[in-house]
């Protein structure tokens, strides 16, 4: 503590508007329930403090909190601080009268000193307040909205001794754009203290939705709504004003796509609340940084010519003006995406960046951050150099999945400069890959490999010759990507032959792409062999990307043999060290995510799945096939489906097959058919089913036998669950056994599994119980000792009177399998499937259900006898017995109460 004393100060009047919040009545306030919560929470902290920039919304936050703690019997004193409040004594005169405002008569012996004639240092005072506190019996919370403004250099110590001598019902909490430096080293890191900073104040996406929605009454679609809040960051002040801007311009996607730092309303706001107040070369290192992606200190003074660009970043940061840093060491940052292009747009209207994007260029290159430095070339128009560094690293950075930079800004070559550097053409056809426009990829590809092989009598360069090899490896991905599967195989059977041995990551590439087309073949053997031919190339030069792929398709292999587990525990280290190298929101890590889920669906992770996939379909990677995609969304609307959101599911599948009737989705498009048919006959609606069946017969009829052997076993065990339901055990043994001749081979072991499991039913409703339990309990300890779960839970609805009978006929069985029985019931309940009566509508046999939809449309006995060649007399007695199974009377009771049961569609 300080003994110097200050002057008495004059009696002044006070402000009475520094002691209430601004009034927020007359508008609606957007509710911050989970950071009101944690607050709240929070509320014995001895000091919370609330950190951000300009317009992050603290002092509303600061003003629902008060109402908050007051709601809870606590007294809160407020003071909006300003600049005078830096004198001590002044700043004790506003805090006892806003004191006084909750407790009336509070602190007349320290107001007594504060008017005496003698001077009092500020430590006589301070204790004074301290003493008159501690008569105060219930919780006061004393609040500083705008902390930032007082400025004093003993002020910090008085503070640090208050917060640590107050009584312990008497807490701090404040709002501040940067941290105080009075508060700096003292409480920062304390135990008792509180921060909550930018990162915690930014608006969520649904916030976002909601303060358009509710408070501004403007609906934004999905696509708008991620567009706007990945541009403004959750920063609430320029979501306000979009909101004003959007109310007055007439093309609102428009204005969404072109929205930028630039906007008038917010460039005004930056300048007057953030920037113009800085001294001349904080805005000057400013404008000359905001040409830059990502940077440190380093890198700024090599744009600037400086030398303190270390300190002036701890100062830029430590006054929080809307810099993110990047990495824990505190090292690398960026500017808020707003924040950046206003600060572009005053350096454009002093002039020309390209020589800061050329300094930028070039310390790039010789720290090997090549990807960055053609980006910065790009931009400052240095084709040339451009040309010339993407010619020699390239290769490696395809091979290192860094070019989605490089990407996004080749649109603005000019097409005369694309012509002449046959590289930019190479990269380019990456963009229209990753575009989806497959056959523009391929005859841009095909068009400069031939303008390079003639070479026009000039020598190839040997990075441009390994980028000729590299655009190879996308041409077989675009023809796998079309589901030209045997094109693609024979490119990279060529390529693969003429692989110089000191090219690894080439033959890793390339043997990648085969064994994926090797999967989609449903040839896992060989696909297998490829994959051993990536793993030894990798072990001569490694690639983690690369490495990645080998990851994915051997836990798609692993699906396929039957070793869901083991394929998940790889699966999970892959995506360990993919972010361990290219971080956590990578998309490197989308693929291989899409690639085990159905892994984790099968161990019945619901929640892994939901979480991730729906990131994985949209944040892809440039080599992820659209198929991968498919079944990812395939998974999605399986896991919702068992979790009980049957209608929800449905829809989305159906939204889902909607896009995939074109060529090349024929395998995606059969196992999202043979998913339908299994939903509907769990909601009970066979005659949907029967149709969707007969739609996929169709589908798959006209296309190459064996061509796509996954789904044709799709359609088996679409067939068998509606055989089976049918009561037609005949028709699902035929299916089954005639599908399960085929998977003779080591790989076939998941479809051996899926086909048994339903063919033991299938002997059990012939009558071949022996047959059945055998064939149930040999598939029961294979799969489940493997990690398999759902194979079970989804066919519950058929597999469970099975599994009652057989534990019922062999009780010995009943303390391993009776958890299972367990889970199957409960799925059954989930769904809204009475589990004791599963086979109510399964006595109907298929000529029943056949003359009641008959029956339905209306035609007579007579009638209904010569469509299925019977005699009337037959018919009658098969409507006796299905008017008893039903429960009816009548043939229009009987229809009712078929529809009702799924036996008739309810359309």
């Amino acid at each position: 503590m300080t003994n110097q004393a200050s002057a008495a100060p004059k009696t002044l009047p006070l402000l009475p508007t520094k002691l209430y919040p601004t009034d927020t009545q007359d508008r609606p306030l957007l509710p911050r329930q989970v950071l009101l919560d944690r607050l709240f929470e929070a509320r014995k902290q001895r000091l919370i403090m609330l950190s951000a920039p300009a317009g992050f919304g603290k002092s509303t936050v600061l003003s629902q909190f008060r109402l908050r703690l007051q709601q809870d019997g606590a007294l809160v004193a407020w003071l909006s601080c300003d600049e005078s409040d830096s004198e001590p004594q002044r700043f004790l005169q506003y805090l006892i009268a806003a004191i006084a405002l909750q407790l009336p008569g509070f602190g007349q012996g320290t107001k007594q000193l504060l008017r005496s004639e003698v001077s009092l240092s500020n430590d006589t005072l301070l204790e004074s307040f301290i003493d008159e506190l501690g008569k105060v019996e219930r919780d006061l919370y004393l609040m500083f909205d705008d902390v930032h403004r007082i400025r004093h250099a003993e002020l910090g110590t008085l503070i640090h001794y208050f917060l640590t001598q107050a009584p312990a019902n008497v807490r701090m909490i404040g709002s501040s754009r940067y941290q105080p430096s009075f508060l700096e080293a003292q409480s920062a890191d304390a135990p008792w203290a509180l921060w909550v900073k930018a990162s915690d104040l930014r608006l969520t996406r649904e916030e976002t939705r909601t303060y358009f929605h509710e408070l501004k009454g403007i609906d934004l679609s999905d696509a708008e709504l991620a567009q706007l809040h990945g541009r403004t960051e959750g920063w609430i002040t320029a979501l306000h004003l979009v909101a004003l801007a959007l109310a007055r311009h007439p093309d609102r996607t428009a204005f969404l796509a072109g929205l930028s730092g630039t906007e008038r309303d917010i460039a005004d706001y930056l300048a007057e609340d953030v920037v113009d107040s800085l001294p001349a070369d904080q805005q000057r290192f400013l404008d000359q940084t905001s040409v830059l992606d990502e940077f440190n200190a380093e890198l700024c003074n090599a744009l600037t010519g400086r030398t303190d660009a270390e300190q002036m970043l701890q100062r830029l940061h430590k006054e929080q003006l809307f810099l993110i840093g990047l990495d824990e060491q505190g090292t690398w940052f960026r500017y808020h995406h707003l924040f950046a292009e206003f600060l572009q747009g005053r350096l454009a209207r002093q002039g020309d960046s390209g020589n800061l994007l050329h300094a930028a260029a070039r310390w790039c290159e010789h720290h090997e951050l090549y990807d960055k430095s053609a980006k910065y070339a790009l931009r400052a128009r240095d084709y040339s150099f451009a040309a010339g560094l993407l010619e020699r690293q390239g290769a490696n950075l395809i091979a290192a999945n860094r070019v989605y930079g490089i990407l996004a800004i080749l649109k603005d070559i000019p097409a005369e400069v694309m012509r002449e550097y046959p590289v930019f053409q190479i990269f380019y056809a990456w963009q229209l890959a990753f575009e989806q426009r497959y056959a523009e990829a391929e005859a841009l590809i095909e068009d400069v490999s031939t303008r390079l092989l003639e070479g026009r009598g000039q020598p190839i360069h040997f990075g441009l010759a390994m980028l000729l090899a590299v655009a190879q490896v996308l041409k077989a991905l675009v023809l796998l990507y079309q589901d030209k599967l045997e094109a693609c195989l024979k490119v990279a059977r060529h390529w693969l032959a003429l692989v110089p041995d000191n090219q690894p990551v080439f033959r890793a590439s390339l043997s990648c792409v085969q064994a994926a087309a090797f999967a989609l073949l449903g040839e896992y053997g060989k696909a297998g062999k490829s994959i051993a031919v990536a793993e030894d190339s990798l072990r001569q030069q490694g690639s983690a990307y690369l490495q990645a792929v080998v990851s994915l398709i051997q836990a798609l292999i692993c699906k396929e043999v039957g070793q869901p587990e083991q394929g998940c525990q790889q699966a999970e280290r892959a995506r360990a060290e993919v972010e361990r190298v290219f971080g956590r929101r990578s998309r490197v890590g989308g693929p291989l995510a899409l690639a085990y889920a159905d892994l984790l669906y099968e161990q019945d992770r619901h929640a892994a799945i939901l979480a991730e996939l729906p990131l994985a379909t949209t944040w892809r990677d440039v080599a992820t096939p659209i198929e991968l995609i498919s079944r990812g969304k395939l998974v999605m609307a399986r896991a919702r489906f068992f979790a009980g959101e049957a209608e929800q599911a449905l829809v989305e599948l159906d939204a889902w097959l909607s896009g995939l009737q074109g060529s090349g989705y024929e395998r995606v498009y059969a196992l999202g058919m043979g998913c339908k048919v299994q939903f509907l006959l769990w909601l009970r609606r066979a005659s949907d089913a029967e149709r969707i069946c007969l739609q996929m017969q169709q589908h798959l009829a006209v296309l190459p036998a064996g061509r796509f052997a996954d789904a044709e076993m799709a359609q088996a065990l679409a067939e068998a669950r509606l055989a089976l339901t049918e009561r037609r055990a005949d028709k699902a043994q035929a299916v089954l056994d005639a599908c399960l001749a085929k998977q003779t081979a080591e790989h076939h072991r998941d479809r051996r599994l899926r086909l048994t499991l339903l063919l033991s039913v299938a002997h059990w409703r012939k009558g071949n119980s022996e047959k059945a339990f055998a064939a149930l309990e040999k598939t029961l300890v294979d799969a489940w000792g493997s990690g398999y779960r759902r194979l079970f839970l989804d066919d519950a609805l058929w597999l469970l009177p099975l599994l009652d009978a057989w534990l019922e006929a062999e009780p010995q069985q009943l303390s391993l399998w009776q958890g299972l029985r367990e889970q199957l019931r409960e799925q059954c309940r989930r769904l809204n499937v009475d589990s004791e009566k599963i086979e109510e509508n399964q006595d109907v046999s298929h000529r029943e259900r056949e003359i009641l939809r008959f029956v339905a449309a209306g035609l007579s006995n007579r009638d209904i006898a010569q469509a299925v060649h019977l005699s009337e007399a037959t018919i009658k007695w098969h409507l006796h017995n299905l008017f008893a199974k039903l429960g009816v009377r009548s043939r229009t009771q009987a229809v009712l109460k078929g529809k009702s049961l799924g036996l008739l569609s309810s359309a």
